[in-house]
């Protein structure tokens, strides 16, 4: 496999080069910056402040990814997203769950497997969904921790409903951006970007709030 084959995954790169998609790059601004803030908002607590930081990778990840558009940057995109899926996961059964070390770690590294299942299925149902397929899998985790939570911390539960439907709609965006670029040239996936920063921000934030302040990690 060629690492550094050029990619062309979006409707707004229409040429080869750095700057072929100049709005899906500089929208990742937005993990960057709030990971920024976050980071400098919740250092007391160890699990925020990394969950922080790994906002800030995802945005230099996707950066990488929407400039030099090939198959490691798209590698460097997943993994960000993956690192930051287990450690969340994670952080909520130890600090909500009261799941402990060793199982919480085993229900979070689930979450690859489980993702490569969930892609399958949706595929097979609705398609490829312009490479969204995957990402279903953290609309039935939220559910899923929703409901788990809902006497646990109710707000923490509501959070995540919420969220869920966030995510939905920033799917929606992600999945049409090839379907529309005869009506929007640039796309739609840098809708995607701003949602989805928001989004980690606000769950991170969350958790800040309403995670046990005194628990030791």
């Amino acid at each position: 496999m060629d690492w550094f084959q050029p990619l062309n995954n979006y409707c707004e790169r229409q040429f080869a080069g750095f700057w072929g998609e100049p709005v899906n790059a500089l929208t990742n601004l937005t993990f960057i910056i709030l990971g920024m803030a976050l980071a400098l908002k919740t250092k007391t607590n160890k699990f925020c402040f990394y969950l922080s930081m790994q906002i800030i990778f995802i945005g230099i990840a996707s950066l990488i990814f929407h400039t030099f558009a090939n198959s490691l940057g798209a590698l460097l995109d997943v993994l960000s997203i993956i690192v930051f899926g287990t450690t969340y996961i994670f952080a909520v059964n130890l600090c909500f769950l009261n799941a402990g070390y060793f199982l919480s770690f085993f229900i979070a590294i689930l979450l690859v497997p489980f993702s490569f299942v969930v892609s399958f299925l949706t595929v097979a149902v609705f398609g490829d969904l312009n490479g969204s397929s995957w990402y279903i899998s953290f609309v039935i985790l939220f559910l899923i921790y929703a409901f788990l939570l809902r006497e646990i911390s109710f707000q923490f539960s509501r959070v995540l409903i919420y969220s869920t439907l966030f995510l939905l709609i920033s799917i929606i965006f992600r999945s049409i951006d090839q379907a529309f670029c005869n009506i929007i040239p640039i796309g739609t996936h840098f809708i995607w970007h701003i949602m989805n920063g928001i989004l980690l921000s606000l769950l991170v934030w969350s958790f800040y709030r309403l995670s046990d302040p005194n628990l030791e990690i």
